[in-house]
Parts: C-alpha cells; sequence; structure tokens
C-alpha cells in the first residue's frame, strides 16, 4: 500500500512538471506579441489614444482583452519575457515594415573637427586676451583655456543661433574668422606700425574682428545659403590677396611696418572682391575650389624652390614674386581645368588627402637622403604633390564627363546611354598574352578603354 502511494505521489508530481513545461511551450514572447497585436484590439486602443469615445461593447472588449493579455505575461517564464523585452521593437518594425531609424541626410552632426576648431578659435581669442591685458600669473593659462570652454559651449548658451544650421553656415562662420584674424591683425599693424604696443594692438584686433567678421559671415550664410563652393573661393582669394599684397611690398623691399599692415589688408579687401566675381562668373563646387587651393599651394612651393636657388645665387629680393606667381599661376590653371569636370566633395577632399601625402613622402625621401639643398627640400615634395594631383584630377575628370555626357545624350534622345573611359586598360593589354585560337588565329584579349552602353 505504502509502495502504491509513493508510486502514485510521483506520478502525479511528473504530470504537473510536464503540465507546466507544456504551459511555458504554450505561452511564449512571440505568442504574446502577438495577441497584444490583434488588429481588434489596436484599432480601439488607438481610438482611445485619441480621445474617441468608446461604445459599451468596445470598452467590455478592451477590458477583458487586456485581463487576457495580462494573464498570458504572467504565465511567462522569465526567459520568455526577457525575450519579449528584448525583440518586441524588432517585431513591431516587422509589423510595421519600418526599417530602423537612420539620421536624415540634411540633419546637422557636429563632427570631431567642427569641435576641435571651434575650441582653437575660442584659445586663440583667450590667449589674444592674455597679450593685450599683459596677464603674467596663473590666469595667462586659465584664460585661454576658460575661453575655448566658451566657445565649444555656443550651441549650449544661444541655441537658437544653431537651429536649422548646414555645413556651409559652420564653413562660412569659421572662414570669418579666419579672415578675420588675418585683417583684424594687419590692421593693428597699420595703426601701431613699430611702437611697443604693435603685439598688443594686432592682437586685440584680431581677435575682435575674427569674432565679428565669423559672426557676419555665419548668419549671412544662414539668410543667402551661398554655396561651399563659393565660401571656398572667398576664403581662397581672401588669403591669396593678402599674401600677394606682402609679397609685393617684400619685392620692393618696403621696411615701413605700416606699409605691410596696409598691405595685406588691402590685398586681402580686393582679393574678396575678385573671388566673389569670379565665383559668380562659374558654379565652382567645393570639390572644384579645393582643387584649386590645392593647386595654388603647389605652385607656391614650386615657386619656393625657383626662388631659393635664385636667392642662393645672390639675386635680388624680386625673386620673392616667384612663389607669388606660383600662386596666381595654380589659382588660374585650377580653375580653368575645373570648368565642366564638377568635382564632389568626396573628389576633393581626396585629392587635397593625397596630395599631402605625396608632400609628406617627398619630405620624408629628403630627410632621408640628408638633403642640404633648399630646393630639393621644398621642390621634390612640391613636384610629388603635383604628380598626385594630377593624375587624381584626370581619373575624377574622366569619370565625370562620361556621365555627363551620357546624361546630355539621354536627356535629348530619351535613351538610356552610358559611356565608361578606362585608360589604365591600355597598359593591362599590353601585358596580357597572345595564344593562337582553336582555329589558328591569333587572337589578342582585351580590356575596352571606353566602353559604350545602350539601352532602348
Amino acid at each position: 500500500m505504502k509502495t502504491f502511494f509513493r508510486i502514485s505521489i510521483l506520478l502525479i508530481g511528473a504530470f504537473f512538471i510536464f503540465q507546466t513545461s507544456m504551459a511555458q511551450s504554450l505561452y511564449s514572447a512571440r505568442g504574446y506579441w502577438e495577441e497584444s497585436n490583434k488588429l481588434t484590439y489596436k484599432e480601439i486602443k488607438t481610438k482611445e489614444s485619441y480621445g474617441e469615445e468608446l461604445t459599451a461593447e468596445e470598452l467590455e472588449y478592451m477590458n477583458d482583452y487586456e485581463v487576457y493579455l495580462n494573464r498570458y505575461f504572467d504565465r511567462l517564464s522569465e526567459e520568455e519575457k526577457n525575450k519579449y523585452y528584448q525583440m518586441r521593437e524588432q517585431w513591431d518594425r516587422e509589423l510595421s515594415n519600418i526599417k530602423a531609424p537612420a539620421s536624415e541626410a540634411s540633419e546637422f552632426e557636429w563632427r570631431g573637427r567642427d569641435r576641435f576648431v571651434s575650441i582653437a578659435y575660442g584659445f586663440s581669442y583667450g590667449l589674444a586676451t592674455v597679450a593685450v591685458f599683459e596677464v603674467d600669473n596663473v590666469g595667462a593659462i586659465g584664460i585661454p583655456l576658460v575661453m575655448g570652454g566658451l566657445w565649444a559651449l555656443g550651441p549650449v548658451i544661444n541655441p537658437k543661433k544653431f537651429d536649422d544650421i548646414t555645413r556651409s553656415v559652420v564653413r562660412a562662420g569659421n572662414t570669418g574668422r579666419l579672415l578675420g584674424w588675418v585683417y583684424g591683425g594687419s590692421l593693428g599693424i597699420l595703426i601701431a606700425g613699430e611702437s611697443e604696443s604693435s603685439g598688443r594692438a594686432a592682437a586685440g584686433l584680431g581677435a575682435l574682428s575674427s569674432i565679428a567678421l565669423g559672426e557676419w559671415a555665419f548668419q549671412k550664410q544662414k539668410r543667402e545659403n551661398y554655396s561651399e563652393g563659393h565660401v571656398e573661393t572667398l576664403r581662397h582669394y581672401g588669403l591669396l590677396g593678402s599674401w600677394l599684397g606682402a609679397s609685393t611690398l617684400g619685392a620692393l623691399r618696403v621696411e615701413n611696418t605700416n606699409a605691410y599692415g596696409a598691405g595685406i589688408l588691402g590685398g586681402g579687401i580686393l582679393g574678396l572682391v575678385v573671388g566673389n566675381q569670379q565665383s559668380l562668373k562659374y558654379p565652382y563646387t567645393l570639390g572644384d575650389a579645393e582643387n584649386t587651393t590645392i593647386l595654388s599651394l603647389i605652385g607656391t612651393g614650386l615657386g619656393f624652390a625657383i626662388a631659393s636657388e635664385a636667392l642662393s645665387d645672390g639675386n635680388s629680393s624680386a625673386v620673392i614674386l616667384i612663389p607669388a606667381a606660383g600662386s596666381v599661376l595654380g589659382t588660374i590653371v585650377g580653375h580653368r581645368s575645373a570648368r565642366g569636370v564638377y568635382l564632389t566633395k568626396k573628389q576633393g577632399s581626396t585629392i587635397g588627402y593625397s596630395t599631402a601625402g605625396a608632400a609628406l613622402l617627398g619630405l620624408g625621401i629628403m630627410a632621408i637622403a640628408e638633403s642640404e639643398s633648399a630646393t630639393a627640400i621644398i621642390g621634390v615634395p612640391s613636384a610629388l604633390a603635383l604628380i598626385t594631383q594630377q593624375i587624381l584630377f584626370q581619373k575624377f575628370k574622366n569619370e565625370n564627363m562620361s556621365k555627363t555626357l551620357g546624361e546630355r545624350i539621354n536627356e535629348k534622345s530619351g535613351l538610356d546611354f552610358s559611356v565608361n573611359i578606362n585608360p589604365e586598360n591600355y597598359f593591362i593589354n599590353q601585358r596580357m598574352p597572345v595564344g593562337p585560337s582553336a582555329m589558328g588565329f591569333n587572337l589578342t584579349p582585351s580590356q575596352p578603354i571606353v566602353g559604350l552602353s545602350l539601352k532602348f
């Protein structure tokens, strides 16, 4: 009898364990989610959320159904509950056929570079404050740090200023800050000349002009929304004009400090006028403008290489005009070569990044070679940068021109026409082996240099 009683207890326990496991398998996270998203229940909940009055039948149905859902959820195992919390959002997206939210293309995002530049300008204003007030205690370190922090807190201090801004607005603001430093500093030199307060005047007026011109450019770009190519062109010409003004005075052996301030300031203003006119003549993209700046810098470097050789031969100071001429020549070539190409942002930045790498490579080679020639130290990096720039520019030009040609034909004919130009295939074809075919002919395999595609 005792044996029978024990066996019965074991069987009843096993039965309840089996029923519990079966219940847990029947009540799953996915099942609860499906039950909570029944169409009728969702429609009633939607009406309630919109403040619409529910009928007595709808209210009764909703209450009864929610009691059922609560019981269903209570019967879930802890593992299934955790699974429900983890997978609920993904299942909701599957149900509504909505993909995971992605940031909008037009949404502005503060990049690391933006934060660094903003802090750097604030830090420079702090240094100017230290210079103007001749702070020589602990504040000489603290003031620049405080100013850098304040400029980084701009979106918090004045959030309305940064509403609906774009990358071009920030670029315009930074351009104004940079040119403001140059023009304000030159104004300080123009006023103070060689007096003891010349440095303080240059620092103070430079900082004030940078803040003012940066804010003006920021707000104007926010209102007018000029292209990024226009902003970059103005920055290029604004600096180019100041450089030409200073180099011209240097070639004339002018020793008056006030004159240099006037030359830098006047040249910069004239450069802005010319740059604005140049930008109005042709809609340069940001990539076009960056490529022009790169060519101008390369021309300046090659000019310095030539000038250093001329100076070593004892020629006059007029050779300083050679680098200036290189800057102008690079600008002219950049503008003319860019017409009809429309370099993209990525293409322009790729050219700039790669040419900088080539110049650094050349500088490293000169260091390893222990060269003492100023011409070689400056000329080799500049030459490598020019070669790299030309290779990339021609590559991007072929890509963009082929797209432009295809688009023009498509517009006129209504056909889907495309052109692909691959000049590198010429060298690949030269390396391909020639072998006899089964028919006895010598066949030369080749890759097409120009590929045409036409779809009706």
